[in-house]
């Protein structure tokens, strides 16, 4: 490898952390909070704690009728310096959303709103239902944006499926918008997240689609369906499009080094599914 290239990898991966170092542990608990929600209708997120907690304001939410995977719109009022639009997609609720999980074959990636390159492949479930959710999500999103004049910043996030969505919808979302809006660059910060395409889709994704955006995907070694469906991915060629960031399922808590994972007799045992949904002290999953 020449020293040039080493030094474009050299800088590419101290400017990732720098925008990582940017998100502090009570900012990622509340995007992990706004997913949670998204399970709820708006209706029921009124009585729902980590509603007042997060000083998240529901705006609206859409449903593919097709896929049937939703989406909540916030307004995020923790800080009053810096307002910010966050886009939650919401994860596995209904049969139908479970057989978007099992659609994992790798087929062409031809409906991302863009052109992509020759030998880009991408989980078939996935790309079908973040189409069908942004035909419904682009002209209330939209309209949203021209709305909030003052908001500064673009989170998409979700949560199982859900983070599949919302990195998905992140990419028709940058097509559709104007490059000289203040939240043209979203960031995408998602939690139990599943590999979702192959390395030629990855690395356009992150340097071209996504170019400019922060994408995080908060896991932990405790999650089952992460755990049981590595061996899968990796015979399939799935690959990770942005960092990768070990997480405590039951605190606030962001791993930046293997040490500082508490250890336990159980640690490398992931057998609990309601470990799926527990990310950063906060329960991110379905419920009546």
């Amino acid at each position: 490898m020449s020293r040039f290239a080493i030094i474009i990898i050299f800088s590419a991966v101290a400017s990732l952390v720098t925008q990582v170092a940017s998100f502090d542990t009570v900012t990622l608990q509340r995007y992990a909070r706004a997913s949670s929600l998204s399970y709820l209708s708006l209706e029921k997120m009124q009585t729902s704690e980590y509603l007042s907690l997060s000083r998240l304001e529901p705006l609206l939410q859409v449903v593919d009728p097709e896929s049937e995977s939703g989406a909540t719109i916030f307004r995020d009022n923790s800080n009053n310096d810096t307002k910010r639009l966050i886009v939650a997609c919401r994860g596995s609720a209904n049969p139908k959303n479970f057989g978007t999980n099992l659609k994992f074959k790798l087929v062409p990636a031809t409906r991302l709103s863009q052109p992509t390159p020759s030998g880009a492949m991408v989980h078939e479930g996935f790309q079908d239902a973040s189409l069908g959710l942004w035909k419904e999500l682009a002209k209330p999103l939209l309209s949203r944006i021209k709305e909030e004049e003052d908001a500064a910043e673009i989170i998409f996030t979700g949560h199982s499926l859900g983070a599949a969505n919302a990195l998905l919808t992140s990419v028709h979302y940058r097509t559709a918008i104007s490059s000289t809006s203040s939240l043209s660059r979203p960031s995408i910060v998602t939690f139990g997240g599943p590999k979702l395409c192959n390395d030629i889709l990855a690395r356009f994704i992150r340097n071209d689609a996504l170019e400019g955006s922060t994408i995080v995907h908060l896991v932990h070694d405790k999650d089952p369906v992460l755990a049981n469906n590595q061996k899968l991915w990796n015979d399939l060629g799935f690959q990770d499009v942005g960092i990768e960031l070990q997480c405590d399922p039951n605190n606030p808590a962001v791993h930046t080094a293997a040490e500082e994972k508490p250890k336990s007799f159980f640690s490398s045992f992931a057998w609990n599914i309601l470990d799926h949904c527990n990310y950063l002290g906060v329960y991110v999953g379905p419920r009546a």
